[in-house]
């Protein structure tokens, strides 16, 4: 029992540091490559977990060998353009300028039917209000709408606002984060003042103390 563990152990680790060298991404935006690469994984490294008899190299070996090819597969893929083509596929333009492209579709295996239905998941209810629908090579859908449905910006008005960027986590449950401090420009003192004004003994009496690339200030205190 404490071998099985340790080779499980030895195997998580392992698995774990391969997976985040392939980088950060959902199961549906893999390339087919990386789809192979990961289910491979996980075939090849269970069998040495699950049974005694088979020694731990012979997992851990495979393991590195499929990393290695999809290193060198990644490399290649970046190095040549029709290899890139062949490997990760090609765009396909399902609508092009408002016009159904059904050549496409038939190629992709897409009905009226789904696309209605991809459209209807993006809040589009009419086909007739889309300019562009675009398959991506990780089989997603993006659309871009006709000009007239584009929601209106502040830019089309003339209208400036302010940058507020993101709202960076100064205390969270009653722990102050100084790496987000510093990452947000600000210092342990502007912390210390806004504190003061609000007359907050503690960073223990807050549940979230955030603040934006504007300066402007969010508190949720603890009841």
């Amino acid at each position: 029992m404490t071998v099985m563990f340790i080779r499980s152990f030895i195997t998580y680790i392992l698995l774990l540091l391969v997976l985040r060298l392939m980088g950060k991404r959902q199961i549906g935006e893999l390339q087919p490559s990386e789809l192979v690469t990961t289910l491979l994984l996980s075939e090849v490294a269970s069998q040495p977990v699950t049974d005694d008899n088979i020694p731990l190299v012979y997992g851990l070996v495979p393991v590195a060998a499929i990393l290695s090819f999809e290193v060198i597969l990644s490399f290649a893929i970046t190095k040549n353009k029709k290899f890139k083509k062949i490997m990760t596929g090609e765009i396909s333009v399902l609508i092009d300028k408002g016009k159904l492209n059904m050549k496409e579709m038939k190629k992709n295996r897409i009905s009226l039917e789904e696309l209605a239905s991809e459209l209807r998941q993006k809040n589009i209810a009419d086909i007739s209000r889309v300019q562009y629908a675009i398959m991506e090579k990780n089989g997603k859908i993006s659309v871009i709408e006709k000009a007239e449905y584009q929601p209106c910006t502040l830019e089309d008005m003339n209208i400036q606002s302010e940058e507020r960027g993101i709202a960076h986590a100064f205390i969270v449950d009653g722990e102050i984060c100084y790496e987000n401090i510093e990452s947000s420009g600000k210092n342990e003192e502007f912390l210390k003042k806004e504190l003061e004004k609000r007359k907050i003994k503690s960073a223990e009496d807050i549940v979230l103390f955030t603040c934006d690339d504007a300066g402007n200030i969010n508190i949720i205190r603890k009841e």
